[in-house]
């Protein structure tokens, strides 16, 4: 069941983005222009089972390990560290990924919305706290940096998106005007973060895994689609706003 028509959003019309105020687009890449199931699949199933099977003692025991350690680093640069988890769980992280590449994709209209902006003339920045190794992985897969200006990793900075340093520390790499620049994420955490720091537009993903739960939240305006920030911005088709055209 498609949950999209089980839920409405009451706040459609505030999610337009006024464009002329706009000069800079930062997006985040798995949830938001990658369809986060893989990650999903990834993390919930894979990985469990793999260092469960390897470990010598019980299941459970061996469970509860992996849970705390998880709790412990997330939010956290180590979270997102694939150096981390290849020493703590002793699996070949990078070539667990391979066994799961079929379900790495662009999320609708991801490519709709990345053309009309380079049209408008708008930056395409992609503000990831992803390894460089796993972007490099991804970007292979979907060539999604083929259409973005500029690729920012968390682990450049030494910073993850939830502490708002990050996005001080964005500015030496990538300039941006805070009042004149939107982020999507996925992230509520990263979007806070931003807040803090400044910046004046953000947008939040609903569904940022294609066959998940939907997101909630009171604090921001969620996508239910990327499809969303295609009405007024020049560059985009007349028909690239509705979601329901193909």
């Amino acid at each position: 069941m498609d949950l999209r028509n089980r839920e409405k959003n009451p706040h459609a019309s505030a999610l337009d983005v006024d464009w002329a105020r706009i000069d800079t687009v930062l997006f985040d890449m798995d949830g938001t222009l990658l369809d986060l199931h893989f990650d999903n699949r990834f993390w919930r199933e894979l990985i469990p089972r793999e260092y469960i099977r390897c470990q010598p003692d019980d299941p459970e025991c061996a469970r509860r390990r992996l849970e705390d350690e998880m709790q412990r680093v997330r939010g956290k640069l180590e979270w997102y560290c694939v150096d981390h988890w290849t020493r703590f769980t002793g699996l070949d992280i990078l070539g667990l990924k391979r066994e799961l590449a079929h379900h790495i994709a662009l999320k609708p209209h991801a490519d709709q919305v990345l053309d009309a902006l380079q049209r408008a003339g708008r930056g395409r920045v992609l503000v990831t706290n992803a390894h460089p190794q796993v972007y490099a992985f991804k970007h292979r897969l979907t060539r999604i940096g083929d259409r973005l200006d500029t690729i920012v990793s968390a682990h450049d900075l030494d910073c993850a998106k939830e502490e708002p340093a990050f996005w001080e520390r964005l500015q030496r790499v990538a300039p941006y005007d805070p009042e004149r620049t939107l982020l999507v994420d996925d992230n509520l955490l990263a979007l806070a973060s931003a807040a803090t720091a400044g910046i004046t537009e953000l947008r939040g993903i609903r569904y940022p895994d294609e066959r998940g739960e939907p997101v909630r939240s009171d604090d921001f305006l969620l996508l239910e689609s990327l499809a969303n920030l295609l009405p007024g911005l020049p560059g985009a088709s007349d028909t690239a706003g509705d979601p329901a055209a193909t």
